[in-house]
């Protein structure tokens, strides 16, 4: 009897020991456990995908550069005044600094998007009526767009290859980005090889997504929440390019100088396009000047604003999906403190390069 307590102290004893060797171990096995991916938020799907290249426009150094070059240079414009990047500025999100955009033929009926992230566009303008950034420059034959339409940039685009390669040194980059001098084809294609570099790869919600968890604040992934659920932003606003590349009516306010702008309606005459316009992405759009395709708005409070009393109700083709969402003053902060943190800083310091 001695023997056997003597035995059931020990073994209990060693048990003991054992536990308190172990315990910790098993406790911070335990304690990883609880905290694998299982529980952890997926954001895998908000991770910016490789950017789309055209079989037939491969990107290359030299083009970029020489992209570069001509999204600045006004001598792509009628009387040598307005360049592309006069309308998208860097500082200003890459869109533009006034409520609507300025041409030759004075103000025009909407403001200039940003170009962040435009390379991700399955169609370009507020009505989408360009299928490719080379369309969208208007330097293709039957594709109207900033380098020639009348009221924009106003360039005779025929006038402005002659003149492009009567200048050396762009003569030079041609040959060197295409093999051969300047064409309206490689206009287009230049610029739209630079555009396809404005990406907001190194915004901190990039930074945050692809593993850095301190990369926003507490705040921001609160209005991250917020944007997903409460705030519905996600239902156009989605992963992983912050578009859905769809267009809808939102009930903006009408303003500028147009008394009409039926939108997509004019590309579709679809009477369900009505008053729809193209979904944005939201890279850089902290630092934009206006916003909406009229740049009815000035504020990110405005914007929000907007939404959270439903639009406009009394707009017989607004989108079912907008609704009122009774957001707290503290929940609109969150959603701006989160979109802040979409704005790559590089983007916004991009300067006019040395132009031949």
């Amino acid at each position: 009897m001695i023997l056997e307590i003597a035995f059931i102290r020990e073994k209990y004893t060693m048990k003991s020991l054992l536990l308190r060797l172990f315990t910790p171990t098993l406790i911070l096995a335990a304690g990883m456990i609880a905290t694998t991916p299982a529980n952890a938020e997926d954001l895998s799907d908000w991770k910016l995908p490789p950017v789309p290249v055209p079989a037939d426009n491969p990107q290359s150094a030299a083009k970029v550069a020489l992209g570069h070059q001509l999204a600045f240079d006004t001598r792509l414009s009628k009387n040598d005044s307005i360049s592309c990047a006069g309308c998208h500025l860097p500082f200003a999100g890459g869109g533009g600094h006034t409520p609507r955009a300025f041409g030759q033929g004075g103000e025009l009926g909407r403001w200039a998007p940003s170009w962040v992230n435009a390379a991700y566009y399955t169609s370009l303008f507020w009505d989408g009526r360009a299928a490719s950034l080379e369309e969208q420059t208007g330097a293709l034959p039957d594709h109207m767009g900033p380098i020639s339409a009348p009221g924009e940039m106003g360039g005779h685009i025929a006038a402005i290859v002659k003149r492009l390669n009567r200048i050396p040194a762009y003569k030079k980059e041609f040959n060197k980005a295409f093999g051969e001098d300047a064409t309206r084809q490689n206009i287009a294609k230049a610029i739209a090889a630079y555009e396809r570099t404005l990406i907001a790869s190194k915004s901190p919600f990039q930074r945050y997504v692809n593993g850095d968890s301190k990369a926003i604040s507490a705040a921001a992934k609160r209005g991250f929440a917020l944007f997903q659920g409460k705030a519905a932003c996600v239902a156009c606003h989605s992963a992983p390019l912050f578009t859905d590349n769809a267009f809808h009516n939102i009930g903006v306010p009408q303003v500028g100088p147009l008394k009409e702008d039926l939108g997509r309606y004019a590309v579709t005459k679809d009477d369900a396009d009505k008053g729809a316009f193209k979904t944005p992405s939201l890279y850089n759009s902290a630092s934009f000047a206006f916003f909406m395709h009229d740049g009815a708005m000035s504020t990110m409070k405005q914007v929000i604003e907007h939404y959270n009393k439903g639009g406009n109700p009394k707009d017989a083709h607004q989108d079912a999906i907008i609704q009122p969402l009774k957001l707290t003053r503290k929940e609109k902060s969150d959603l701006i403190s989160f979109m802040k943190t979409l704005t790559d800083k590089r983007l916004n310091h991009i300067h006019r390069p040395w132009l031949p």
